[in-house]
């Protein structure tokens, strides 16, 4: 898995142009956007919890980068969350919000993809159970225990580094630009 704090970090980043968004700071305040994004950006590893506390094997279907780790999961997941975030406020609201954080959160199977361990990412489900890496693989796979994660913290966050820059290039400029127009007479 990439380590948490890049999980964070690109989904938090990603999420900063939704800032500027009446719809979704109408049913929270704009801090709590890219806060939530994160977290929702970091949530796929549940599983480890589940993991533990069930004794799922790593590579079974509820395992670790498994059901919970898919994208159909994960946008099931946050569209929900939405629904009862944002459902009483109004339904483009639930929408917005769901597809900012559905967005957010996918990115964590990507970036999981793209690391050099484990069993691969169950990225297709419901047309398939395989697990997949993508064919470059430059993120250094973070342990699951965060004891180990220190003892190589500078290794893996070097190599995930690169992703964290761009993630938070694109949501700053996407933000400034998402101001400037939202400041533009007549808006």
């Amino acid at each position: 898995m990439a380590s948490p704090i890049t999980h964070f970090i690109v989904g938090a980043a990603l999420a900063l142009p939704a800032v500027e968004s009446r719809v979704i700071r109408g049913v929270m305040p704009a801090w709590a956007i890219p806060v939530s994004s994160g977290l929702l950006a970091m949530a796929a590893d549940l599983d480890l919890l589940a993991r533990r506390a069930f004794h799922t094997p790593y590579g079974s279907f509820f395992g670790h980068r498994g059901f919970f780790h898919s994208p159909f999961f994960l946008i099931l997941a946050t569209a929900m969350l939405a629904a009862m975030v944002a459902g009483r406020h109004s339904w483009r609201a639930a929408a917005w919000l769901g597809l900012l954080w559905a967005g957010c959160a996918v990115t964590h199977p990507l970036l999981d993809a793209l690391t050099d361990g484990g069993f691969g990412v169950m990225l297709l489900f419901p047309f398939s159970t395989d697990r997949f890496f993508f064919p470059w693989r430059p993120i250094h796979v973070s342990p699951l225990e965060a004891v180990r994660f220190y003892g190589r913290a500078g290794y893996i966050l070097k190599s995930e580094l690169p992703f964290c820059v761009a993630a938070v290039a694109i949501g700053g400029t996407a933000f400034f630009i998402a101001r400037a127009a939202r400041r533009m007479p007549g808006r």
